[in-house]
């Protein structure tokens, strides 16, 4: 108890120190010459548009409260959903490319084969990620990656960095939609799939394609 109570009389005595008084004398003072100016200004913008409107300075101040609040609040609304999206694309971006063994088993070409037949069903996300593996398959066989079940695009990316950095932004590009087609909820239209394969099949060996 006694350490307790020397403790409450140490802070007791900081707090009645004059200059913490004088700090917050100071920070008080400038908060309110803040106030006063906006309420000064909104009170003078009032009586612009309305000559006739009579308005108190507390009225004022408790608009300023009010609207500063909402303000706050809209402000902490969009920085939640900003840091959501963000860390929801964080979390993709972490997701292993070749989930499944059996499309790591497959060609550069038979992916691409396949990639047709789905785009000719309508299955526009299905194929593109058909596309995205034939390439990333092809780049394994070129030797500008190499290809392994528990890599992400991350991954893959910084290995082109070092071995053919031209490709590193169309890499990026349909990396991210790889990964929103295929953990997300993203469906892709078939002008979007039109492109997303021109800018796939135009790094790819032309063994490894068919004509865009």
């Amino acid at each position: 108890m006694s350490r307790s109570n020397d403790g409450k009389e140490q802070l007791k005595e900081i707090l009645d120190r004059p200059e913490y008084q004088a700090y917050e004398q100071e920070s008080q003072t400038a908060s309110q010459r803040l106030l006063d100016v906006v309420a000064q200004w909104v009170k003078e913008l009032l009586e612009t548009w309305f000559p006739n409107f009579q308005v108190s300075d507390s009225a004022i101040n408790g608009w300023i409260y009010f609207f500063g609040f909402i303000g706050i609040g809209i402000l902490l609304f969009l920085f939640i959903k900003v840091m959501g999206r963000l860390s929801s694309e964080k979390k993709l971006s972490q997701k292993r490319t070749f989930s499944v063994t059996s499309d790591l088993a497959w060609s550069s070409e038979k992916h691409v084969e396949e990639a047709d037949a789905r785009a000719a069903d309508g299955q526009f996300s299905e194929a593109a990620r058909h596309v995205f593996l034939g390439m990333l398959l092809d780049f394994d066989a070129r030797g500008l990656v190499e290809v392994k079940t528990w890599k992400t695009n991350g991954d893959y990316e910084k290995e082109l960095q070092d071995s053919d950095h031209t490709l590193v932004a169309d890499f990026s590009f349909l990396a991210k939609i790889f990964d929103q087609i295929t953990y997300g909820n993203r469906t892709l239209q078939k002008e979007e799939f039109a492109e997303f394969r021109f800018r796939a099949f135009q790094w790819m060996d032309q063994e490894g394609r068919k004509d865009a």
